[in-house]
């Protein structure tokens, strides 16, 4: 372990049980080294810190006691224990937006609790593994709740994008709230999009019902088809390209005919340096082609060569204008 895990570890047990203060190898660590004793001096601070935060939250309780199982010699799960506890720490500050494993091969997240609260940052994306097996595939700016017990599995897409891969369970339905509307899986893989008076369903394999809440399924999708609802129109069942739907999991994004003021804002969503469009005549021209997500200045130079626009830098800003 390195002095930062060891000093969590130690640090879940103590909170647990004070006399582990007295504790032989406890001490033996703690006059190791100087290190060590910074290092468990640290993680006193951030526990007394965020205490008020933590100490009554169900998920932090979750995960602290996924530490206090792992006993030495089996220093690897007590090292994955210790790196939770770490993160509850460290986490504590930034509203629970930080989640163990953000790599591809995701994280095991706890899910004892009620509700769990999963989010990504603007330009990040991650990979989790839910308790029972299922897989979110999380887009940029984008906050899952997650709520599963012993009769349902329930997810809400609060905002942004996921794509789901729904680990079978027979004796347990699997539903997604996004909106006004319920998704109930039917052993599925599917995408869910959320944005200000949207959202949309895209079906890669299996099939899914879509209706209000509290409702009768009012939609029957089908392997390629997307299902899009906007604000004041009638609902649309599309069939689309699900590979350039969901190319954003790839770090890329597809446009076919798209209004350059939904590309930029599209675009914008993923990170990088914000771009702004201030003439509408140029917001409403067409864009298409396949661009890579959080590069701005990548992508106005593509849309430079072809539409008739120029971008001018405006502080911290990019200025979509009209070319000359």
């Amino acid at each position: 372990m390195t002095p930062k895990d060891a000093a969590a570890f130690w640090l879940a047990r103590h909170d647990a049980d004070p006399a582990t203060a007295a504790d032989p190898a406890f001490l033996a660590w703690l006059a190791e080294s100087e290190a060590h004793a910074a290092a468990w001096a640290r993680a006193q601070a951030l526990w007394a810190r965020a205490a008020d935060d933590l100490r009554d939250d169900p998920l932090a309780e979750a995960l602290r006691a996924s530490a206090l199982a792992a006993r030495p010699p089996v220093w690897p799960k007590a090292l994955a224990a210790a790196c939770v506890v770490v993160a509850v720490l460290l986490g504590a500050g930034v509203g629970w937006r930080y989640w163990p494993g953000r790599g591809p091969s995701g994280a095991q997240v706890a899910t004892s609790t009620p509700t769990t609260q999963l989010a990504t940052l603007a330009g990040e994306r991650r990979a989790v593994t839910l308790a029972d097996g299922t897989r979110l595939d999380m887009d940029s700016a984008t906050r899952v709740d997650v709520a599963f017990d012993d009769k349902v599995r329930r997810l809400r897409v609060e905002s942004g994008q996921v794509y789901i891969q729904v680990a079978r369970d027979t004796t347990r339905p699997f539903a997604v709230d996004a909106r006004d509307q319920t998704i109930v899986d039917r052993g599925t893989a599917f995408g869910v999009r959320v944005m200000p008076g949207m959202m949309s369903v895209t079906l890669a394999q299996g099939s899914v019902a879509v209706g209000a809440h509290g409702g009768p399924p009012e939609h029957e999708l089908k392997p390629g088809e997307r299902l899009m609802l906007r604000d004041g129109r009638p609902a649309q069942l599309q069939t689309v390209d699900v590979n350039a739907v969901l190319a954003w999991r790839d770090g890329f994004v597809e446009f076919s005919d798209t209004p350059l003021s939904d590309a930029v804002a599209e675009m914008n969503r993923h990170g990088g340096r914000k771009m702004v469009i201030a003439d509408p005549s140029v917001g409403a021209l067409k864009v298409s082609g396949r661009f890579k997500l959080g590069e701005p200045e990548r992508f106005l130079r593509t849309v430079s060569m072809l539409l008739p626009v120029r971008a001018v830098r405006v502080g911290e800003t990019l200025e979509i204008r009209p070319a000359p």
